[in-house]
């Protein structure tokens, strides 16, 4: 059975325990401290932000038609410009590379 030197084991510890493991936790422990404040604050704007556009639809509802109509267009218009005959198959073999 081979054993390690004693001397390599406590040095071991150490790192664990007291050396950079140490400073490590702390700094792991700032950060972790702040993700449930910082998801709090984000689910408080989200529902902001949700209910000001309910507000706003229900305020302006053919403006908010416009809006929605127009993003479905410009959307439609830039998937019908794709290249015509593309094919992963061609791009693999360098066919559209330039």
């Amino acid at each position: 059975m081979i054993t390690a030197p004693s001397s390599s084991v406590a040095q071991k510890r150490d790192l664990h325990v007291g050396g950079l493991g140490a400073d490590a936790s702390g700094a792991l422990a700032a950060v972790t401290d702040r993700i449930p404040g910082l998801a709090q604050d984000w689910s408080r704007w989200a529902r902001r932000a949700a209910r000001e556009a309910d507000d706003f639809v229900r305020a302006n509802p053919w403006t908010a038609l416009a809006v929605v109509a127009a993003a479905g267009l410009a959307a439609g218009y830039m998937l019908s410009q794709r290249p015509r005959g593309f094919s992963l198959d061609r791009l693999r073999k360098g066919a559209l590379r330039r």
